[in-house]
Order: C-alpha cells, then sequence, then structure tokens
C-alpha cells in the first residue's frame, strides 16, 4: 500500500510528462529523436535522477537515466521514435496535441511507445523514494532508444547501447501496452525483391509472336504465388501456440514503366515472421530456391534479392522468474489473469535477450491502436503500471536468478 501511494503523488507529473513526449513530433525517418532525448533528461534531472544522452549519430541520442550504482542491475526500456500519423482527418483530435477524453490519452506515441517511457521514469522515482532499495546494491535505468520503428534491426540504438556496455542489468521490460505477460516474440525477414525483364511495345510483332519482351511484373508475381504457399518446420513452443510462421507477400509493390510497353521492371517488399528455432538463413535459401526455379522456367527474367530486415525469434523460458514475479503481480494488481505468451510482431527484445539478459519483449499499460488513428493509452493504467513495475523490479532483483539465463 505505501508503494502505491509513493506512485500516486506522481501521478499528475507522469501525465503531463507524458503529454510533453507525445507533443514532441518523433516520426522515424522524418525527425530526429533529439528533443525527445532532452526532454527524458531534463524530466530525469528534476527528478533527481541521473540522465545522459548517448549518441553513435549527434542528431539522434539515446536518452539512459538511472539511479544506484550496485551489481544487480534492471532496465526499463521504450523506444523514442513513432511511425507516421497517416491521414490526421481519420484521428478524432490531431495526432501530435494529445488530448485526455473518456480516461483515455489520445495521441501518435502513446502506447508505442512514449507511455512506457514515462512510467519508467516515474517508477525510478517512485523506487527511491520508497526506500526498500540499496542504490549501493542495485542500478536500475530508463533507456530511451532512437530507431526502433525502422525495422527493429537499427545500429543506432539499442545495439549501441549493448555493444558499448550500458546495459550492465540482468533483467528487463520492453515497456509497450499489453494484456499478457510476454516472455518473447517471432522473428523478422524483410526482403525487397527486384525483377529485371526486357521492355518492348505491347503492340509488336515480337511481342504478338513471342519472340521478343520479358515481362517483369508477371514473373515476379508469379513468384510472390509460390512463396504465398511456402511453409517450413518448425518445434512448437508453449508460448506460441496461438501463432505460426507466415509469409506476406507484395505488401509494398511496384511495375511497370508505361501503359504500352512490357514492364521491364518490378520490385515487391516480402515479409516473413519466423518462430523460436528458425533462422533467418533457412528462410531465405528458401525463398532464393523458388526464386531460380522460376527464373529458370522463364528464360530473360533475372531477380534479385536485398535483406531489409533479419532477426530471429527470441523467448525466455515461461517458468523463468521474471514472467512468473510479473504474472503474479500483474493479476494482484489488475485482478484479471495475464497469459504467458509470445508476440506476434517482432522488437528489439532479441537483442536484450540475446545478450543474456532475461527480458520481457512487451509488457506494460493499457493502451490500442498503436500504427492506427487514435491510438490510446488508459490514463488509470500509468500510475497502476508505475507500481507493477516497481514490485515486480523489487522481487525479481531479491530472487536469486544467477542459474537462469535467457
Amino acid at each position: 500500500m505505501v508503494l502505491r501511494e509513493t506512485v500516486q503523488k506522481y501521478e499528475a507529473s507522469l501525465l503531463a510528462f507524458l503529454q510533453d513526449l507525445v507533443r514532441l513530433k518523433s516520426v522515424n525517418g522524418r525527425h530526429a529523436e533529439q528533443a525527445v532525448a532532452e526532454r527524458i533528461v531534463a524530466e530525469a534531472e528534476q527528478l533527481g535522477l541521473n540522465g545522459r544522452l548517448i549518441a553513435k549519430e549527434s542528431l539522434r541520442p539515446n536518452a539512459l537515466v538511472s539511479w544506484g550504482h550496485g551489481p544487480r542491475g534492471f532496465a526499463l526500456v521504450g523506444h523514442m521514435d513513432t511511425v507516421a500519423a497517416g491521414d490526421a482527418s481519420l484521428w478524432t483530435s490531431p495526432p501530435f496535441a494529445p488530448e485526455v477524453r473518456n480516461g483515455r490519452l489520445y495521441g501518435r506515441g502513446t502506447a508505442d511507445n512514449k507511455a512506457g517511457l514515462a512510467i519508467g521514469l516515474y517508477t525510478l522515482a517512485a523506487l527511491r523514494d520508497f526506500g526498500q532499495l540499496n542504490p549501493n546494491e542495485v542500478t536500475l535505468i530508463v533507456a530511451g532508444v532512437v530507431d526502433e520503428e525502422s525495422g527493429a534491426s537499427s545500429e543506432l540504438g539499442m545495439r549501441y547501447l549493448l555493444d558499448e556496455g550500458h546495459l550492465p542489468v540482468q533483467g528487463a521490460i520492453y515497456t509497450y501496452a499489453s494484456d499478457i505477460v510476454c516472455v518473447g516474440h517471432r522473428g523478422l525477414v524483410r526482403l525487397v525483391l527486384e525483377a529485371k525483364g526486357t521492355a518492348v511495345h505491347s503492340g509488336s510483332d515480337e511481342w504478338s509472336r513471342g519472340e521478343g519482351g520479358v515481362n517483369a511484373v508477371t514473373g515476379l508475381a508469379a513468384i510472390l504465388l509460390q512463396l504465398e504457399q511456402l511453409n517450413l518446420p518448425y518445434e512448437p513452443h508453449p508460448a506460441f501456440n496461438h501463432l505460426g510462421f507466415t509469409v506476406t507477400p507484395g505488401t509494398l509493390f511496384n511495375g511497370g514503366e508505361f501503359e504500352s510497353m512490357v514492364p521491364a521492371v518490378a520490385t515487391a517488399v516480402l515479409d516473413c515472421r519466423l518462430m523460436p528455432g528458425q533462422t533467418p538463413e533457412m528462410v531465405i535459401d528458401a525463398v532464393q530456391a523458388i526464386i531460380d526455379a522460376e527464373c529458370a522456367n522463364r528464360p530473360g527474367l533475372r531477380v534479385s534479392t536485398q535483406v531489409k530486415n533479419r532477426l530471429p525469434a527470441a523467448a525466455i523460458p515461461a517458468e523463468h522468474p521474471l514472467a512468473q514475479i510479473a504474472q503474479r503481480h500483474a493479476q494482484e494488481m489488475t485482478g484479471q489473469p495475464w497469459p504467458i505468451r509470445g508476440a506476434g510482431p517482432a522488437n528489439e527484445g532479441y537483442m536484450l535477450i540475446g545478450a543474456g539478459i532475461p527480458t520481457l519483449p512487451g509488457f506494460g499499460p493499457t493502451g490500442g491502436n498503436a500504427h492506427a488513428p487514435d491510438e490510446w493509452v488508459d490514463v488509470a493504467s500509468l500510475a497502476e503500471t508505475a507500481v507493477l513495475y516497481a514490485a515486480i523490479i523489487q522481487d525479481y532483483l531479491a530472487t536469486d536468478f544467477a542459474d537462469f539465463t535467457a
């Protein structure tokens, strides 16, 4: 009860801070995250926490906030960039003018992922004030990272912090809005396929007789239709029983040069979601085999592949102390059972788990409409989640987790 009261004194400030973050546009590919990072560090300093900017690229710094300097560490991680707002007319209120309506805060980046960052900062302040953790024994970190929305494989954000040793922790939560205890996520392979053929006039004699021209669009389409049927084996995983391996061909498609020309160029994006145990190389090899076979059937057709994103599925065991502690506290807090599951979309959790840091790659406040109009987060869940994070961190750092790895 005292912990809840400690958090509640910050409730209004937490909401106001989150609204500030949403107002600062940080759409990936359009705006650098610098203003958001600086705002996070300023809020940390106002709270009496240690805040600093750490950058591989100067205009896109990561924000790192910490309290304590002991050997047992825990990190709350969120990304500062967002996707675009899309058609603003589809929003009930302007996407970058956060508005509270009926207990929800609306705005781009609320659920994905700025609410988690705001909650993380105030979780550290509350744990410091609560006084049950010794700063000489623990290190608590909030990491606001850049460039996650480019495909969760950036070298500028999470990868850079890990490689440079800025996350000396034994546990972490990626602070997405959720209603599950997320112990992992599927992997992602995203390929850009470019088909090249030979252009001729679509009314020419040689095209009519089949003596000239190679249609890059239909050649690529034939490949995409075969890829739609691609299925690769995998071992069942108890946390992923509700999911499977999927291939989505042609999430983007472009082809042709003029309406009276046999198209000589076509491009398409292929999106593949991997289950635990499947490797990106396995998928890439299977795709290449289909491409090679179709090109052999269509003399003159050439298809190249470019790997845009390549990241593995990753998960910690459902019985890991971090998952069990989180599930217990979530049910006590909300009165509802929180299933332990893997997530369908990929995120940067694989980097943390791959670095040997047990991580829940998606666990946080109540929210919705990420990557859609009227993205929202439940206002009451902001303080509730701070209490939840604080309780999990306290219990987890008191656990003998040395024998457990990710």
